[in-house]
């Protein structure tokens, strides 16, 4: 884990001298006592250089979406643009004063 630096307090103990360490947020240990760190958020994000990206294929369908039918919308299925069942008149009765 060279390159790496701890982002939060953990406590170890040191396997040749059996004492109990604090490892701080900040440092980078030894091999020896990093590797007794097992818990991966106690780290920081590993370095990007050493990993290359996945290639993507350009031009080319993408595999993981369906065949399926597009979704109509909330309106009624079969309608152009989603136009839906039309709103019900309001039941207020208008008032008129003369």
């Amino acid at each position: 884990m060279p390159g790496r630096r701890l982002i939060a307090a953990v406590y170890v103990k040191d396997p040749a001298t059996h004492e109990d360490l604090i490892l701080l947020p900040g440092e980078n240990p030894d091999p020896e006592i990093a590797a007794l760190v097992t818990n991966p958020d106690a780290w920081d994000a590993p370095p990007y250089d050493d990993v290359e990206p996945e290639p993507i294929a350009v031009g080319e369908p993408d595999p993981t979406t369906g065949t399926a039918e597009p979704d109509p919308g909330p309106g009624e299925a079969g309608e152009p643009g989603g136009a839906g069942t039309k709103k019900p008149p309001s039941r207020r009765t208008r008032s008129t004063t003369t």
